[in-house]
């Protein structure tokens, strides 16, 4: 078993190596000037891969800390290579035509209303592939949004499109918004979703409301005290009572 595990943490040691120290953009990732990447969008991409859906972020920081400390430097949120050496994007890469890029549903109206726009991070990842760019938007979102980028419109207007690795990937920094194209934006706003502390909320209320309360066994019922008491107002028993008035009645008229 020991020999095993040992197996696993120099195939993850090599995995990291390659990806974070040789070609970040074989896995569609982009580190920053100074090669960090952060550890959600490393986890996110390698659950993407066949063989590495088991990797955790405390596996990730194991790396670093403990098993490979000399190739690996980790902090809380992010993670890097101590020798790099990929090339940086180019910039003097022609795009093609079209590029697209795959949005998370919440941000898409913003994004047709204001623009690409890859606020303080080293850039946004954009591809030649539709479905390439949906695949790495699915890290992001079950169900992204494919926007549509005239990048040779953009770029000859200004925006920034840099080529990144062979896998016919561009970086961008800022795509104005009449240059992006996609489905029709939705009438109503998608609601927003509820956070882990709503939700921890909602269910200690639920426990503050039922406790003391007595648990019913399956296939029990409650019975109503009142309705108990007092049967004859029960819906239905009005009118058996009724019939069984006039039947008495009948019984008389016809003893007289």
């Amino acid at each position: 078993m020991t020999r095993r595990l040992e197996q696993k943490e120099e195939a993850l040691a090599r995995m990291l190596r390659y990806i974070l120290g040789v070609c970040p953009a074989e896995l569609a990732l982009l580190p920053d000037a100074e090669g960090w990447v952060r550890q959600k969008d490393l986890l996110a991409a390698l659950h993407g891969e066949d063989g590495w859906k088991h990797v955790r972020q405390t596996m990730l920081t194991d790396m670093a800390d403990r098993l490979a400390s000399d190739v690996f430097e980790a902090d809380d949120t992010r993670i890097r290579c101590r020798q790099r050496s990929y090339a940086p994007p180019n910039p003097e890469a022609k795009p093609p035509a079209h590029l697209y890029y795959g949005a998370r549903r919440r941000a898409y109206p913003v994004i047709r209303e204001r623009g690409l726009d890859a606020d303080d991070g080293p850039g946004l990842i954009v591809c030649a592939d539709s479905q390439r760019a949906l695949a790495i938007g699915r890290r992001r979102d079950a169900e992204p949004v494919l926007v549509t980028i005239q990048a040779r419109l953009a770029q000859e207007n200004g925006a920034a499109l840099a080529a990144w690795g062979e896998e016919g990937l561009f970086v961008a920094q800022w795509i104005d918004a009449q240059f992006l194209m996609g489905p029709p934006l939705p009438d109503k706003p998608l609601p927003k979703p509820v956070s882990r502390e709503k939700k921890k909320e909602k269910a200690a209320r639920l426990e503050e409301v039922t406790v003391g309360q007595p648990q019913q066994p399956p296939g029990s019922f409650v019975v109503n005290l009142i309705d108990a008491e007092k049967p004859y107002k029960q819906k239905g028993l009005r009118k058996d009572i009724d019939w069984k008035k006039e039947r008495r009645k009948d019984r008389r008229r016809g003893e007289d």
